[in-house]
């Protein structure tokens, strides 16, 4: 089914259109590097081909005739989206770890005859390391995941939102705010806040992957994102395929290759991933 371009499906082609040719750009890298097989470039060749050029042919008639993605059920996205749970728990208790080995006044090796920091302690150094150095986005970055890890959602958020302001162009400070912000956008009851954080989330992850095409986990998060805030099959499955060819062995590697393998289970041409939560 045909149906007439708005302002607002225009430019989310163009976007669509600029990623597909940045990602054919990616592909060639990555090849010459040898980081990627002649089947696994063949396959995404001709899929970001394909479905950049069916959006070049509807920015150029005004048109878009490219199939509508079905409803994607949910009943099986859990598991992409415990993945990025999974994550934020993860990457603060071994970042947590860490900081208890490196915090002022320790060595790398730690101090078997100091008592470990309590968490408001270890909350209390990393929040005056991080106003000690206000333009740094490192120390910031640190704060926000510690206060993620003991579930201080909002200061997370707060703090990673600093790191954005402080280093724009960061991809770890960009990515990780556009994932916990989708995150609390489905723990909010009004719908227009919903509305505003995950679209505030998209622009994120946006910015993450062009500040750095091989950040391989903003390309996860982002296809979470496009799968289960805005339906957009197609480029979910093109984020996914992004992440299994920068991180292969990565920690979302399972759950990348599980989306990808549902679409397969799709009728020809239905461009839709199941999604991946239990009933």
């Amino acid at each position: 089914m045909s149906t007439r371009l708005d302002p607002d499906d225009r430019g989310e082609l163009e976007r669509e259109r600029d990623f597909l040719l940045k990602s054919l750009d990616d592909l060639e890298t990555e090849r010459a590097a040898g980081n990627i097989d002649d089947a696994s470039y063949t396959e995404l060749h001709d899929d970001y081909t394909a479905r950049a050029a069916a959006a070049i042919r509807a920015l150029r008639d005004g048109v878009d005739a490219r199939p509508a993605a079905p409803p994607v059920p949910w009943r099986r996205r859990g598991l992409v989206i415990a993945g990025i749970v999974a994550f934020a728990v993860l990457a603060g208790v071994s970042l947590a770890a860490a900081l208890g080995a490196r915090l002022p006044g320790q060595t790398s090796s730690g101090n078997a005859q100091q008592a470990a920091p309590t968490g408001g302690e270890r909350k209390a150094r990393l929040q005056a390391a991080a106003d000690k150095s206000p333009n740094d986005p490192e120390p910031r970055l640190a704060l926000a995941r510690f206060l993620e890890e003991t579930g201080d959602t909002v200061g997370s958020l707060k703090q990673y939102d600093k790191a954005v302001e402080v280093a724009p162009e960061n991809p770890d400070a960009l990515a990780n705010a556009g994932r916990l912000r989708f995150i609390v956008a489905g723990q909010v009851p009004s719908p227009d806040a919903q509305k505003q954080l995950v679209t505030s989330a998209r622009s994120l992850l946006d910015r993450a992957v062009q500040a750095d095409p091989n950040q391989a986990d903003a390309h996860y998060y982002r296809g979470v994102l496009l799968l289960d805030g805005f339906n957009e099959v197609d480029g979910a499955i093109s984020e996914f395929q992004r992440y299994l060819v920068l991180a292969p062995d990565g920690q979302f590697a399972t759950q990348a290759r599980n989306a990808l393998a549902m679409a397969v289970e799709q009728p020809s041409g239905s461009g839709s991933v199941p999604s991946t939560t239990a009933p």
